[in-house]
């Protein structure tokens, strides 16, 4: 049984879905992810309607602590993805929906 979904996977459903050539869907993928990444980089939320939103969240600088050795060190500020799922792919998921 595959854990992953990958970029080939991807693109082979939507071969065999829509009907495109392997080309084409790889391309219409790939512009889809660099719309994505441009807007988020920017910024900028992605909100994609009944699936949910991407956005970036920035996280100041902490301590941590190895949890074994017990010694902290200085987790430094970075910006970070966050996806907040909608209510409606929320209520898909949890469906008796067959596969």
């Amino acid at each position: 049984m595959r854990i992953n979904l990958t970029k080939k996977d991807i693109i082979n459903s939507a071969y065999m879905r829509i009907g495109f050539s392997k080309n084409i869907s790889e391309n219409i993928l790939d512009d889809l992810l660099h719309i994505l990444s441009d807007n988020l980089i920017k910024n900028e939320k992605v909100k994609i309607s009944n699936f949910g939103t991407f956005q970036i969240k920035s996280k100041g600088s902490r301590i941590g602590r190895n949890p074994k050795t017990k010694e902290e060190k200085l987790i430094t500020a970075r910006r970070v993805i966050s996806f907040k799922a909608s209510n409606e792919f929320k209520k898909y998921i949890n469906s008796d929906r067959k596969i």
